[in-house]
């Protein structure tokens, strides 16, 4: 496969006050017009390939990360994600993103409504894409320093005796129901397992990761799924605002498949809580 370096049109004409591009910059595609017609693309190069070529000799996570990256994998990094794909196919109907489609879906929702619905919840902050990108940033901002001193200073700042419920002491680390996610621990262990492989200089972030989530587990927290996500990410140098996205699309499988289903259930399928079973928080 060659890379194709041709560089945009940059013409920038300029007004009084600001400087405004002459078409849509991008460097992510190129389109080479057709002969026939300038409007109608002719070939299509993503970061310099050729899509045909990459149709041809590249598997779709390849592209995927040439997509966010600008470049093509080497096959431990195509491995790493796409492990972290399945892991992540499908959240599970607790998850407040699977549960709206859920609902969605069991109270006759049009199809095509699904999806976004439960992509809206996914972008959430809690359990969501926001702490994703919180917890890729963390990360970076962390992997160089050692980890007991970085819990250490978490919990100096942290009075674990006033938190009730759902503890995250850190983006992408914490627990769920009062405990570990210990079904995160075990997926990070074969999502990972390509990188393990290597001497321990190659993988710094993953074997970080590893170690601060192990020694977490002695507060009762632990790794996340959104942590999890968090650190193939920076292992792949995907930055935090890309990982929003990202983390959107795996999980969007399993959203949408749980939503479907239901539409095929009536809606006395999904449970109907009574006014005794809700709780109403004391106001502050």
């Amino acid at each position: 496969m060659t890379k194709n370096t041709s560089p945009q049109n940059n013409d920038l004409p300029h007004t009084q006050d600001f400087v405004y591009a002459g078409k849509t910059q991008t460097s992510i595609l190129l389109e080479t017009a057709s002969d026939k017609n300038p409007y109608i693309s002719q070939k299509h190069y993503l970061h310099g390939y050729e899509l045909t070529d990459l149709i041809k000799q590249k598997s779709f996570i390849d592209t995927l990360i040439l997509l966010f990256t600008g470049e093509l994998p080497t096959l431990k990094d195509s491995q790493l994600l796409e492990r972290l794909m399945i892991a992540l196919i499908n959240l599970g109907p607790r998850h407040p993103a699977v549960k709206s489609a859920m609902v969605a879906g069991v109270s006759k929702t049009n199809p095509e409504h699904l999806l976004p619905i439960g992509l809206s919840v996914l972008g959430g902050q809690k359990n969501g894409a926001l702490e994703v990108s919180e917890s890729v940033n963390f990360i970076y901002h962390h992997v160089e320093s050692c980890p007991e001193s970085v819990i250490e200073s978490i919990l100096s700042q942290t009075d674990l005796t006033k938190n009730e419920g759902e503890i995250h002491l850190a983006p992408g680390f914490g627990n769920q129901y009062g405990g570990c996610d210990e079904h995160c621990l075990a997926l990070s262990q074969i999502v990972f397992e390509p990188y393990f492989t290597q001497p321990p200089e190659k993988n710094t972030i993953l074997q970080w990761v590893k170690q601060f989530s192990l020694l977490l587990n002695k507060q009762n927290q632990g790794l996340l799924k959104t942590g999890l996500a968090a650190a193939v990410f920076c292992q792949l140098g995907i930055p935090a605002r890309e990982s929003i996205g990202l983390f959107q699309l795996i999980c969007a499988p399993g959203i949408f498949a749980q939503g479907v289903e239901q539409t095929h259930k009536p809606i006395t399928a999904m449970p109907m809580l009574t006014d005794e079973q809700h709780i109403y928080p004391s106001k502050l």
